[in-house]
C-alpha cells in the first residue's frame, strides 16, 4: 500500500511543478471613454530570441494568452482610429499578469503629450490646441449630418472646418500636418453638402462639392448637393446635369420626377404634368400621389374613364391617405358612377 500511495504521488507532484514553470497574461483593451475595443491586435514580443505571439480582442476587449515563460515581453497593443501602444511587461511564474490597455486617439494622445510636457510646450504648439478644438466641433456635428440634420450640423461642421484650416498653419508637428490634410478634405465635403442643403446661401457650397465630386465622381451625397446649388443658381442645364449622374448612379427618382409633374399642373401645362406623371409611375407603379394627380389631369380634360381608373388606384394604394377622402367623394359623382 505504501509503494502504490508513492506511485500515485510522484507524478502529481511533478504535474504541479510543471505548472508553476510558466505564467499567462490577461487584460482588456478600451477607449478614454471605457468602450472595449474590438478586434484590437495585441502582440506579445521575445526581445532574447525570436518568438512572436499575435492575439485579437473579444467583443468585450479582452484578450489570453496562457503558457508564457517568466520573461520580459514587449506589448503592442493596436486598433484602427488610435495611437499604438507599447511597452515592456514581466511574466509572473506560475501567476497571471492583469493588464488592461486604454488606446488614445491621435489627438487624444497629442494632447497628453502636450500636457505632460508642460505649459511651455503648448503654447510652442498652438496648432495643436486649434486641432482639438477643430475637432471636437466636427464630432458634435457628425450625429446630426448622419440623422440628415444638415441645419443643426451646419455651424458645427463651419467652425470646425475654419478651426482645422487655421491650425493647418500652426501645426509644428509635421505628422500631425499629414494626418489633419486629408482629414480637412473630408471636413469639406461635409461643409458643401452642409450649406447645400440648410445654407442661406447655397451657391457658395458649390466649390467644396465640386472639389468633392472630382475626388469621387459617384458621391450620391455631393451629386445631390450640386442639384440643390443649381436651382438656387436657376441654372436649369447644370440641375439637368447633375440629376442625370445622380439617375445614372441610384435610377431615375420617382419622387423628383413626380415633382417636375406636380410643378408643370400648377403651372397649368397639363399635358407636359402627364408626361412627367406617367414616367413616375412607370419607375414606380405604386406612386399613390401620382395616380391622384393623374386623375385630376384627367378630369380637366374631361376623360372620365382615366379619371375613375386613377381615382379607384388611389384608393387601393393609400386608403387612408391625404387625398383618400376627395377621392372617394368624386367616385360617387353619377358620371363616374356610370362607367365600367
Amino acid at each position: 500500500m505504501r509503494r502504490l500511495i508513492s506511485s500515485i504521488l510522484i507524478p502529481a507532484a511533478c504535474l504541479s511543478l510543471y505548472a508553476d514553470t510558466t505564467g499567462r497574461i490577461s487584460g482588456r483593451v478600451q477607449s478614454k471613454e471605457g468602450q472595449p475595443i474590438i478586434g484590437a491586435k495585441v502582440v506579445l514580443k521575445r526581445l532574447d530570441l525570436a518568438w512572436i505571439k499575435e492575439l485579437v480582442t473579444d467583443k468585450k476587449g479582452n484578450f489570453l494568452q496562457v503558457g508564457l515563460d517568466p520573461k520580459e515581453f514587449e506589448l503592442t497593443v493596436s486598433a484602427a482610429g488610435y495611437a499604438d501602444s507599447k511597452e515592456m511587461v514581466k511574466i509572473p511564474l506560475g501567476d497571471v499578469l492583469m493588464k488592461n490597455i486604454t488606446l488614445l486617439t491621435a489627438e487624444q494622445a497629442r494632447a497628453a503629450s502636450l500636457a505632460a510636457a508642460g505649459p511651455a510646450a503648448v503654447a510652442a504648439d498652438s496648432g495643436a490646441a486649434l486641432d482639438a478644438e477643430g475637432r471636437d466641433a466636427f464630432n458634435a456635428a457628425i450625429p446630426l449630418y448622419n440623422e440628415g440634420n444638415y441645419q443643426e450640423a451646419l455651424p458645427h461642421v463651419d467652425k470646425a472646418y475654419k478651426t482645422l484650416t487655421e491650425a493647418l498653419t500652426k501645426l509644428k508637428d509635421d505628422a500631425a500636418k499629414a494626418e489633419l490634410a486629408p482629414e480637412l478634405l473630408k471636413i469639406e465635403r461635409v461643409l458643401g453638402i452642409c450649406i447645400a442643403q440648410a445654407g442661406t446661401k447655397k451657391e457658395e457650397a458649390e466649390p467644396y462639392l465640386l472639389k468633392a465630386l472630382e475626388r469621387n465622381p459617384k458621391d450620391e451625397r455631393v451629386i445631390a448637393g450640386l442639384i440643390e446649388t443649381s436651382k438656387a443658381k436657376a441654372d436649369a442645364a447644370a440641375e439637368q446635369k447633375y440629376t442625370a449622374m445622380l439617375e445614372a448612379i441610384q435610377g431615375p427618382n420617382p419622387d423628383v420626377i413626380y415633382n417636375k409633374g406636380v410643378e408643370a399642373f400648377n403651372g397649368g401645362r397639363t399635358k407636359e404634368a402627364k408626361t412627367h406623371l406617367l414616367k413616375a409611375l412607370e419607375v414606380d407603379p405604386k406612386y399613390a400621389e401620382a395616380h391622384y394627380l393623374l386623375a385630376m389631369v384627367e378630369f380637366g380634360e374631361n376623360n372620365l374613364k382615366g379619371t375613375k381608373t386613377h381615382l379607384e388606384k388611389y384608393i387601393e394604394l393609400a386608403p387612408t391617405g391625404k387625398n383618400a377622402a376627395t377621392a372617394r367623394e368624386m367616385l360617387k359623382d353619377p358620371s363616374l358612377k356610370r362607367i365600367k
